[in-house]
């Protein structure tokens, strides 16, 4: 693949405003939308248990068992990665009383169930956020939330749980992002902070409802999937900044805005859009800080970027298509073609 870029980027001239604050209207009315948000706080259940002994963090652990069923579980084996055991042994219990009392993970346990002690805020924005989604689908399955630690930012477990890790937006200052090993990027630890949890979860529940289904397909199907989200994202959260949808700074957003041709022009000159090389996909629609033959000023992840304004275009071209039109199509060269994309 050539990797030279094309001297154009270095000669942009900002001359319009950046999109990335001048957001379309998407708002709906869903005052009459009716969503009974049910959530659990297995964080503090969990965190609880360091502050017992072995012998007495047994009877709570096996509460939290009958409680949660499966997803404790799922919880033990693959997020603690320790043995599930039966019922009635007490060397589960001794296992991760062991493990929730080592100085280090208490401390960050400790820390979020105090910051997080209270997340009436969250909610409301998550029953926002979820009656949008019955707004557009009314078919959608209202999940329980779930609030957790140590694990991914938030995840579906099947569809009646939404779990949400809240050790993972604790902010860009918090000690513990900046001492584990190997260190986690820049790029990714200004992420970390209370702004991304709904847009995260929303997120994780666009992909659950809309699953990307990979079967040897193309780099355009990628970008046209990865814009497709992103533009659902705005109708579900639609107060909600681009930059928080989308991942990127408001600095990328406006370095992306300006430079859209030349980043499309990129993409042509180098015959990506029907890659099929998976390693091609990587640098494209993964997070990195930034994209390789690009300038340095380039974000990672254009491609998510690209496919979302190819969408955007396709939807101002073709206003017969309504969202769920948009989210059931899965031809992604037929909204390339019919977008008519040429920044």
């Amino acid at each position: 693949m050539n990797k030279i870029f094309i001297p154009l980027f270095t000669l942009a001239i900002f001359i319009s405003a950046c999109s990335c604050n001048s957001k379309k209207n998407y708002e709906v009315d869903v005052s009459n939308i009716k969503v009974d948000l049910k959530t659990e706080r297995f964080d503090k259940q969990f965190d609880s248990l360091a502050h017992l002994t072995n012998a007495d963090a047994h009877t709570p652990m096996m509460s939290m068992h009958n409680k949660y069923g499966d997803f404790f579980r799922f919880y033990v084996q693959e997020i603690l990665v320790m043995n599930f055991m039966s019922d009635t042994s007490h060397a589960m219990a001794d296992s991760m009383v062991v493990f929730l009392k080592n100085p280090y993970y208490l401390r960050v346990f400790d820390t979020t169930v105090l910051v997080y002690n209270n997340v009436d805020d969250i909610n409301a924005q998550l029953t926002n956020g979820f009656k949008h989604f019955v707004y557009y689908f009314p078919q959608a399955h209202i999940p329980t939330v779930v609030y957790y630690l140590n694990g991914p930012r938030a995840f579906t477990y099947g569809d009646s749980l939404l779990a949400i890790g809240l050790d993972n937006f604790m902010g860009e200052n918090f000690w513990f992002y900046h001492a584990v090993q190997p260190p986690i990027p820049q790029f990714l630890i200004r992420r970390l902070r209370k702004e991304y949890i709904v847009p995260n979860a929303m997120e994780v529940m666009s992909t659950n409802l809309f699953p990307y289904i990979d079967d040897g397909k193309k780099l355009i199907d990628e970008l046209i999937y990865k814009g497709k989200i992103i533009y659902l994202l705005q109708h579900i959260l639609p107060q909600t900044p681009d930059s928080l949808l989308t991942g990127f700074s408001q600095t990328d957003l406006k370095w992306l805005d300006n430079n859209e041709s030349e980043v499309w022009k990129f993409y042509l000159k180098n015959n990506l859009l029907y890659e099929s090389d998976p390693m091609v996909f990587k640098i494209f629609i993964n997070d990195a800080p930034n994209t390789s033959g690009m300038p340095p000023e380039a974000p990672g992840n254009t491609g998510s970027w690209v496919g979302w304004r190819i969408v955007q275009k396709f939807m101002s071209e073709n206003p017969n298509y309504t969202l769920q039109g948009l989210m059931h199509e899965e031809d992604a060269q037929k909204i390339l073609t019919l977008s008519k994309y040429k920044p």
